[in-house]
Parts: C-alpha cells; structure tokens; sequence
C-alpha cells in the first residue's frame, strides 16, 4: 500500500510538469498572489515558515520563494467553483468578525454543565466539518438562502445595535414571514428552534427551514476586542463563508487556522475549498477588508442602498471614469464610514468618482477625516470624472469616508472609493 503522505508530492511534480512542458498558458492553474506593489506571483502555497511570517511557495521553475505575509494583499484561488447553499443553512456571525456556513445539528444551552460549561451550538460545515462553537461569540445568525424584504430585514436585525428600551437580555427572532419572538432560545435543533416567548409566557416551536434570523442577547456576548493591527488571515471558502484568523500550518492540502473567534481552536480546510485568502495587517491594507466601525448612511430621493466591499452599492464591479478596480467600497451618497486605524497607516490613497455605469449624471463630495479633523475635500465631481487621493494619516486613530450630495438632491450619486488603502 502505498503512503498517502506523497500525495502532494506527486501533485507538484504534475503540476510542475505541466507548466515546463505546456508553458506560461497553463499559470492561470496556480495560486495567483498579489504583492503590496501591485505586482503578482503565480506558484502553489507550500507551507508557512516556523516564525510564522513568511508563506512559502511553489514557483513554476521548481524552486521554492518565501514571501513575507505583510508584503501580501491577497491570494486568488482560481478555479474554485461556488457551493449551492442547501435548504435549513444557517450564516453564523461572529462578534469579533467573520461568518461561518453550515446546518445546526444540536446545542447545549445550560445542560450538562460538568460536561458542556459552556453554551455550546454544534455546526456541520462544508468547510472545516463539525464545530462547536460557543453562543458568547456569536452576534447571531441568518438563515440562507433569503432574497427581498425578509432578507434584509434578517441582516438588519442580526446587525443592529439596542435601541432604547430593549432588553440586553432577551434574544429575537424572526421568521420568513417578518413576525419578531422576543424570548429566550432554549433549544436549536436542524429541523426545529424552541424560544420561550416574552410576551406569551410560553415555548414556541418553530420549523428551522421557516427562521430567517437569529440575533441573540447582548449579554451573553463576548466583548468586541478592537483590531490592533496584528497581521491575519481571511479566507473566503466555495461556500460563502469568511473565516478570519493566523495559519497554523498547512499540512497534507488543509490549511489549519486558529479563528479570531477561538484561538484555542483549529479549524482544518481542504485547500480545495479555499477561493480567496486576504492578508490583513500588512503593508498595504485595503480597507473594504475591514468592518467599519461606525457607519451613517442617508439617501434623500433615491431608495436605501448600503455601502458594499469590493462592489459599488448596486453590487456590481466598481469603475471610475472607465477604470476598472478590484478592490474598493461603493457607496450612496450621503455616506459617512468610520474606520479604526489605531494609529497604525501613514497614508491613505484612492481614487474617487461616481461610478461609471451611472454616464454624466450624479455629483457628489468626497471628504476625508481624520480623528475629526478633515484631511481632504474634492469639490464637487460629476459623473464621468475621476480624482486621485493621497493624504498623510500619520498617528491617525479614526478614519472617517464622506460622501455628500449636492444641490441636484442624490438622483446618480453611485459613489465609489476605488481601491481605498492604508499605507505603512
């Protein structure tokens, strides 16, 4: 019988065979890395160095390449083709960031305390199998696939901050139908929910397939630690999950990752169902990688349309006067979105306009603050022109994105921050 551990030395030799005899067409089969100075390297992620600071790859000529993480903006995994996501999945969210697919097989809310100390909830993932995750890191969850009204409304209730008058104690509920249970959730099971209902002083029970979204009680959640800066990983799997965290190792094709949301845990992904990984802390860091942490959004005429990552904020790709950008944040005017640097940065560069779809129409306001002070304004741009950024944010904590509409009201103001960065 042969040994399993030369598997991926066989794959290598196939995969370096076939780039020596078949030439540079057959590149677009690895691994594409692209480098804080916009250039990319193609070849297969070996292993991580001992320190932990460098990623070791696999060059088409057969040698190998370290290349620190810091100088990394990202890895495309190309080739990776989309999971259909199955009826009763739920989209666990994270309070430290991060989401996590899969079905809810059973939980443990306050039973069994000698062997569950825990309130534990137990997922089968498509992408690091079973897990156990504890109920204090989650914010809550959505349950996929939702399309329309309920399925913002579902976002919005997993997201939302307390207002006035809620309980911090309660968790909430919503189901496909848009009706809110305020309660306490007793049992998560993969066909059923049981919450026992405030307001009806009894247990509802309901089917998992009819729950649209979960946000559970603030004070039971873990406290959100502030990014500091520290260089990490997020890796996009085939089913929509983003899991942020340090490698540990990369070990027979798993990826083993401790979560920020676990750090004593490991979690083993296939690297075949890895599409994208983004490096976080590096030199250059994109900010449509980061969650902000304080966002106001206010159209006047035109219907809501939040900011999206990478997207402009009718979801397609964001282009500037023409130019295409893989990386940046759309936004409808008016727009203020906040970022914590932590003093890290000393530049920020983009470049700015109303997003090319939208032809001569929409004029909008760019500003930049920093700590509250503005940084930049550009005046008014009009649909069709571009104005390129480069501001110093040397021992800035708090970067703040503005986007205003002017006095022909917010009709076409489909603003982008083209490739939006932080520079140390």
């Amino acid at each position: 019988m042969k040994s399993s551990h030369t598997f991926p030395i066989r794959i290598a030799g196939l995969f370096l065979a076939a780039l020596l005899v078949l030439g540079p067409a057959t590149a677009v089969f690895a691994e594409e890395i692209w480098l804080h100075d916009d250039t990319r390297e193609y070849g297969l992620v070996r292993g991580i160095s001992d320190d932990g600071e460098h990623l070791i790859i696999l060059l088409p000529t057969g040698e190998e390449q370290r290349i620190k993480l810091e100088e990394i903006i990202a890895i495309q995994f190309l080739g990776r083709t989309p999971l259909l996501t199955q009826a009763g999945t739920q989209e666990l969210r994270f309070v430290q960031g991060g989401t996590l697919r899969g079905q809810i097989i059973e939980s443990h809310l306050g039973d069994e305390p000698e062997k569950y100390p825990s309130d534990l909830i137990r997922l089968r993932t498509p992408t690091a199998g079973t897990v156990d995750i504890n109920f204090a890191r989650l914010r809550g969850f959505v349950g996929l696939p939702l399309i329309g009204f309920i399925g913002r409304a579902s976002e919005e209730l997993v997201e939302s901050e307390l207002e006035e008058g809620q309980s911090r104690y309660l968790d909430t509920l919503i189901d496909e139908r848009g009706s809110m249970y305020d309660g306490l959730i007793r049992n998560l099971e993969r066909t059923r929910f049981d919450i026992y209902h405030e307001r009806l002083v009894r247990m509802v029970r309901l089917e998992a397939l009819f729950v649209a979204g979960v946000r559970l009680a603030d004070a039971g959640r873990d406290d959100i630690s502030p990014w500091d800066g520290e260089t990490q990983m997020r890796i996009s799997t085939r089913d929509g999950s983003r899991i942020e965290g340090t490698l540990n190792r990369i070990h027979l094709g798993e990826w083993w990752v401790n979560p920020i949301w676990d750090e004593d845990k490991t979690l083993r992904i296939d690297v075949d169902e890895i599409s994208l990984v983004q490096i976080m802390g590096g030199r250059v860091q994109y900010l449509s990688q980061l969650e902000p942490i304080e966002v106001e959004e206010q159209t006047i005429l035109a219907p809501p349309q939040p900011y999206q990552m990478d997207l402009n904020c009718q979801g397609d790709a964001i282009s500037i006067a023409g130019r295409r950008y893989p990386w940046g944040i759309g936004v409808h005017a008016n727009s203020k979105l906040t970022f914590d640097l932590n003093e890290r940065f000393s530049q920020f560069r983009a470049d700015v306009g109303i997003d090319t779809r939208m032809g001569d129409r929409g004029s909008v306001v760019f500003r930049v603050y920093g700590d509250g002070r503005e940084l930049v304004s550009t005046g008014v741009l009009r649909g069709g022109e571009m104005e390129s950024l480069n501001v110093s944010v040397e021992g800035v904590s708090h970067l703040r994105l503005e986007v205003d509409s002017t006095d022909d009201l917010d009709l076409g103001d489909v603003a982008n921050w083209g490739s939006a960065r932080v520079i140390r």
